[in-house]
C-alpha cells in the first residue's frame, strides 16, 4: 500500500475514482427535498458542492497555467471544458449566501458532467510513469490536491447529513475509543511540520518545518470520552461562569443550554445523544463529539487540565506508540491557526491564508474523514464556535 501522499500512476488514478464513488454514495440516496435543504451556515447546496468538486479538479489539473490579477483573483489560461463558469463554482468568488440563489445543474445534468471531468483529469495523468522525484515543481501536485480536496468534501457531506438530521451514511457507526493511560512525554527540541526533504504532497500550511522547544508534559492517550464529559455536565459545568473563558461569552449567551447541543434527557432521565437522524442512549465509550473549542476549554478548567498545543499534539503523535488518534474525532488544540515562520502560500492560495488569525487549529481525524486524510502533520482548522463538525478534544496536565 502506497503512502497516501505519495500516490502516483495507476494507484493515484484508482484513488481519484474511489474518492468520487464515495462522494456520490454520500448523496445519491437523498430525496429531492433532502437534495435542496434551506440555507444553513456550515453546509452548501448539494448540487453546488458536487459541481464545485468537479470544477476544482478541472481548474487545477486541466486549465493551467494559472495567474493572479491585480486584485489577487486567480485565473486559468484555458477555458472551462466541463464545469463552469468560474464565477459560479469557485468558492472564493461566490459567497455562501449566493450559492443558494444561483441556478444550479440538475441531478441529471450533473451525472455526465462529473464523469467527463473525472475521466479527463485521469487521462492527464501519466499512468505508466515512474514515481516522481522530490524535485520542484511536483508534477503530480494538482492531481493530489484534487484528491484530498474531494476527500474533504466527502467529510463535509457527512457533517451536512448529521446537521440536517438525515440518516447516517451506509456503514457508518458510532466510533468507540480504546482504553489507555496518560502518556508522559519528555521535553525536547521537536521538528514540527513538513520537512523539505520529505517526498510527496504537503499542504502549504504544513511548511516550512520549524523547531519548537517543548517542556515535559503529560497528555491523554485518547480523546475524551462521552462518559468523561458527562461528569462535567452533571457537575453543573455549563452553569458555572468560572469555567467559561471570556472569549466564549457571546456563544454562551446564544446557547443557554446546560449540556451539549446534541444531548438531551430521555423519558427515563438518562442521557441521549443525537446520531444523524436518531436519538440514541449516550454511549460512554464514544468520544465526546460535536463540541466547540469553548466547551473543550471549559471542561479543562473544571478538570484542572488544559488543551494541548498543536505542537505538543504533533510531537506526541509522531513519537509516542501509545498515542491513539484518528478515526474518532478531530481534536481541538489551544493553538490559533497561524502560519509557520517563512510560510509561502501554495498555488491554491485561498486554502490557508484567508483563515489565519480567526480559526482554531484541530488535529487528528474523525470517523467520517477518509483514511488518506489522517496524517500526524495535517492541520485542520475551524472557527472555535463550530459544533457541527465531528470535533472533540484530549487534555494535558497543568
Amino acid at each position: 500500500m502506497f503512502e497516501a501522499r505519495q500516490l502516483f500512476g495507476v494507484e493515484l488514478a484508482a484513488a481519484l475514482r474511489e474518492s468520487r464513488q464515495r462522494t456520490l454514495l454520500l448523496v445519491n440516496d437523498l430525496s429531492p427535498a433532502q437534495w435542496s435543504p434551506p440555507r444553513q451556515i456550515g453546509i452548501n447546496p448539494v448540487a453546488w458542492e458536487l459541481a464545485h468538486i468537479a470544477w476544482f479538479a478541472e481548474f487545477w489539473i486541466l486549465r493551467g497555467p494559472h495567474h493572479c490579477d491585480a486584485q489577487g483573483q486567480l485565473h486559468a489560461a484555458q477555458p472551462a471544458c466541463f464545469v463552469g463558469p468560474d464565477a459560479l463554482f469557485d468558492s472564493a468568488r461566490l459567497a455562501h449566501t449566493r450559492r443558494w440563489a444561483e441556478a444550479m445543474p440538475t441531478r441529471a445534468e450533473l451525472a455526465p458532467m462529473l464523469v467527463r471531468q473525472l475521466e479527463a483529469c485521469i487521462a492527464a495523468l501519466a499512468l505508466g510513469a515512474p514515481e516522481p522525484s522530490n524535485a520542484e515543481p511536483d508534477p503530480l501536485y494538482f492531481h493530489r490536491l484534487a484528491l484530498f480536496h474531494e476527500d474533504m468534501h466527502g467529510e463535509a457531506f457527512c457533517w451536512m447529513r448529521s446537521a440536517l438530521c438525515y440518516p447516517a451514511p451506509v456503514g457508518v457507526a458510532v466510533p468507540h475509543l480504546p482504553e489507555g493511560e496518560p502518556l508522559a512525554v519528555p521535553g525536547t527540541e521537536a521538528c514540527i511540520g513538513w520537512r523539505d526533504a520529505q517526498p510527496g504532497f504537503a499542504f502549504d500550511n504544513e511548511r516550512p518545518a520549524m523547531s519548537v522547544r517543548l517542556a515535559d508534559y503529560e497528555i491523554d492517550s485518547t480523546p475524551l470520552s462521552a462518559g468523561e464529559f458527562v461528569r462535567f455536565v452533571e457537575a453543573g459545568g455549563y452553569d458555572t461562569a468560572a469555567y467559561w473563558p471570556l472569549e466564549a461569552g457571546v456563544w454562551r449567551k446564544q446557547s443557554a443550554c446546560s449540556h451539549p447541543q446534541r444531548w438531551r434527557r430521555g423519558p427515563g432521565g438518562d442521557w441521549q445523544m443525537r446520531w444523524f437522524d436518531q436519538w440514541l442512549p449516550l454511549d460512554s465509550a464514544a468520544p465526546a463529539m460535536h463540541l466547540n473549542a469553548f466547551e473543550a476549554q471549559a471542561y479543562c478548567l473544571w478538570a484542572g487540565r488544559r488543551l494541548p498545543s498543536a505542537s505538543e499534539w504533533e510531537y506526541a503523535a509522531t513519537s509516542q506508540p501509545g498515542f491513539q488518534w484518528g478515526h474518532s474525532v478531530w481534536e481541538w488544540t489551544s493553538s490559533a491557526f497561524a502560519p509557520y515562520p517563512g510560510f509561502t502560500a501554495g498555488p491554491y492560495h485561498a486554502y490557508s491564508q484567508p483563515w489565519f488569525g480567526n480559526h482554531r487549529e484541530l488535529r487528528g481525524g474523525a470517523f467520517a474523514s477518509h483514511a488518506r486524510m489522517h496524517h500526524p502533520r495535517y492541520r485542520n482548522f475551524f472557527e472555535p464556535h463550530r459544533t457541527d463538525v465531528f470535533a472533540g478534544f484530549r487534555t494535558v496536565a497543568l
